[in-house]
């Protein structure tokens, strides 16, 4: 559970902030009082404007650089009528404007001369088919407008919500395509609370690592295995965690999983040079630093294992098991079903796991308006798969 927030959620320096455009196109900036925010066609900004400002609002970019609240226009206004838009034909021909002077008027805006409202009330006016649409019509052509010309954004946290759902959009790649729906079912499964202790795998880049940080407010600890000397978890560097959560994070290389560590016996020659005793302190912390994560790992009994591998997932799994408690969770998510069956079937067979399931996680999404409420017409084809069994404590035998 998530520690209550006491303080407004507003924009901090240094923060990183998802800038979702009138586009829906969206991009994460790093708010630092002296830069410019560029976005493009919709303009740019001064970063020192929207700090102290709140999340989750839309706000316009004036001329100079400077930003103000701006409410768009939606459908709560729309009339509900048995009128419909079969008669019209979507005709070019309808709107008397010239491309010159819409372009014209695209210049214009960029140089803060002309506002998006002045352009698509200049359009709307001169759009003979307007005014025989119907009102609901009526307030989609201005939103597709709006989208297009308005100079405005809005400024989102770097939730786990958000950030996964901006990535799955953009880059799902990066995070192996993980849904959000897909990785709350991952923390559900799992049972990570606030004091666990939770040894992962993520070749995800961090998504699900900062999934399992989000839920270590108040305490606990998660241990991460990775590939090479360095972990590479650059999702986290998104989530503006506070340096108390991102303590309590560890992680160690495969290759140092049966490690074993002799004392720090460095020392330093005679006549060492300042170089020379900062490189020796350094090696001495990481030293200590990879002493406490082994020994970490090996007193065990670690609350919940949760995989997302690009490696076998049961040669994963058989590595790590020793470290899982007795009565907790094993989770392991993939994009495909079949890089789950081999783990699937041992585990079914193995006396060691109860509860074996492997489930597919699907979502759609709904235009929700009274008298219009669908579908949308595109939605993404599958938010992967998910393998989750419970881990048995060893049999105690007779002394």
């Amino acid at each position: 559970m998530i520690a209550e927030r006491l303080d407004p959620a507003v924009v901090k320096s240094g923060d990183h902030v998802i800038i979702r455009m009138p586009s829906t196109n969206a991009k994460i900036v790093c708010i630092k009082p002296d830069n410019m925010v560029s976005l493009g066609k919709f303009g740019s900004f001064k970063a020192s404007e929207l700090i102290g400002k709140a999340f989750g609002h839309t706000y316009e970019i004036e001329k100079g650089g400077s930003i103000a609240t701006h409410t768009l226009a939606g459908f709560d206004n729309a009339d509900i009528t048995e009128a419909n838009n079969q008669g019209i034909v979507d005709n070019p021909l309808s709107q008397k404007m010239t491309f010159e002077e819409i372009e014209h008027l695209k210049t214009m805006s960029l140089a803060g001369d002309v506002s998006a409202k002045e352009i698509i009330q200049s359009l709307t006016e001169n759009n003979e088919a307007f005014d025989k649409k119907t009102e609901f019509s009526k307030s989609k052509y201005i939103l597709r407008k709006q989208r297009k010309f308005m100079k405005s954004f809005v400024p989102l946290e770097t939730s786990v919500f958000n950030v996964c759902g901006y990535f799955f959009e953009f880059n799902p790649g990066k995070i192996r395509g993980i849904r959000i729906d897909t990785l709350s079912q991952v923390l559900s499964l799992a049972n990570v609370y606030s004091c666990a202790r939770i040894l992962a795998v993520d070749d995800g880049q961090g998504m699900v690592i900062s999934a399992l940080l989000s839920r270590m407010a108040e305490g606990g600890q998660v241990l991460g295995i990775h590939d090479g000397d360095v972990s590479n978890y650059d999702v986290i560097r998104y989530m503006n965690f506070s340096p108390a959560t991102k303590s309590r994070l560890q992680s160690l290389s495969w290759s140092k999983l049966h490690h074993n560590v002799e004392p720090f016996t460095e020392h330093l020659p005679e006549n060492a040079s300042a170089d020379d005793m900062a490189g020796r302190e350094r090696r001495m912390r990481g030293h200590a630093k990879l002493s406490e994560t082994l020994d970490n790992l090996r007193r065990g009994e670690f609350d919940a294992l949760v995989v997302s591998t690009n490696y076998n997932a049961k040669s994963v799994v058989e590595k790590l098991i020793p470290y899982l408690g007795g009565s907790r969770m094993l989770v392991i998510y993939d994009q495909s079903k079949e890089a789950l069956l081999e783990a699937f079937d041992w585990l079914r067979k193995s006396q060691s796991f109860l509860n074996v399931q492997l489930t597919e996680s699907w979502l759609r999404e709904y235009q929700v308006l009274p008298g219009r409420t669908h579908p949308t017409m595109t939605t993404s084809g599958g938010g992967g798969f998910i393998l989750s069994a419970i881990h048995l404590a060893p049999a105690q035998q007779d002394c």
